[in-house]
């Protein structure tokens, strides 16, 4: 089957792909090509370099992911942290791109080991990491270079991450111009099966940095609505969606491991038959 994945952003509730991920594969499904966002790319890079799912997930496991990567408790204190970083990136004259730059590189010296060092150009198969150019604001979509690079440019989430440079480029979060990249699926595969891992809105704002976050994820849920009515009228019977039940997954909240890829278990298991019969 001509099968390619669009794997969504979302944080924490992106590790549902593994469970997406590891359901295919023991149904003899074998995607031929993947376009990833933002964890949705991370988890993309890791398959497509050939790690084995179960060891990469028994190692994450293992490990305090939030606080192996420096990593705030919440994305409320992401938002709180990065205004204290700016003032006092202004106050030493720092670049303004270097603000979290010692997390940044640890985040990408971790992306490395995933991806075993391997250049897109390398890959057994063709996978697309989407992120955004940060001056320009257009979708920037890398397959070639360091798989780490792209991946780590399609999850710099703003102000947790710096931007990370690329071909002279400043890139952050593909998630602000397209959280499940299912275009680019459809340019890679004939059928495409799209995975959304987005959340729910919060509770109602209570402060002045809860009002940012809301307005932010009121114009990417729209975004991503629009996205995803193209794709069934472009792709039609082609275009799968699944949505597995992670909106009780905070962003960073790594520690839910076992239960995101179990959402991402379950929500595979349904369109199985659908897929076999293509």
């Amino acid at each position: 089957m001509d099968l390619a994945l669009a794997l969504g952003g979302g944080g924490a509730r992106g590790l549902a792909h593994f469970g997406v991920l590891q359901v295919l594969l023991e149904a003899g499904i074998f995607p031929k090509a993947l376009a990833g966002t933002s964890m949705g790319a991370i988890v993309g890079a890791v398959y497509s370099v050939g790690q084995d799912l179960n060891r990469v997930l028994r190692v994450l496991s293992s490990l305090d992911l939030r606080e192996a990567l420096g990593l705030p408790p919440s994305t409320r204190s992401v938002a709180e942290e990065a205004i204290v970083e700016s003032l006092i990136g202004r106050i030493r004259r720092r670049p303004w791109w270097e603000v979290n730059s010692a997390r940044t590189t640890r985040f990408l010296a971790f992306l490395r080991l995933l991806t075993q060092g391997k250049r897109f150009e390398e890959l057994p198969l063709p996978f697309v990491a989407v992120a955004c150019d940060l001056l320009s604001g257009e979708e920037v979509r890398i397959r070639e270079g360091p798989v780490y690079l792209g991946a780590g440019a399609s999850a710099a989430i703003p102000g947790l991450l710096g931007p990370i440079r690329w071909k002279g480029r400043f890139l952050i979060d593909g998630g602000v111009v397209n959280n499940i990249p299912v275009e680019v699926a459809a340019e890679l595969g004939r059928v495409v099966l799209a995975v959304d891992v987005s959340a729910p809105l919060g509770p109602e704002p209570h402060s002045l940095v809860d009002v940012a976050l809301r307005a932010y994820d009121i114009t990417a849920r729209a975004l991503q609505e629009h996205q995803i009515r193209r794709a069934r009228e472009r792709l039609g019977e082609n275009f799968l969606l699944i949505k597995p039940e992670v909106g009780h997954i905070g962003l960073l909240d790594f520690a839910l491991l076992p239960e995101a890829v179990e959402a991402g278990r379950a929500a595979a298991q349904t369109v199985i038959s659908e897929l076999k019969n293509r």
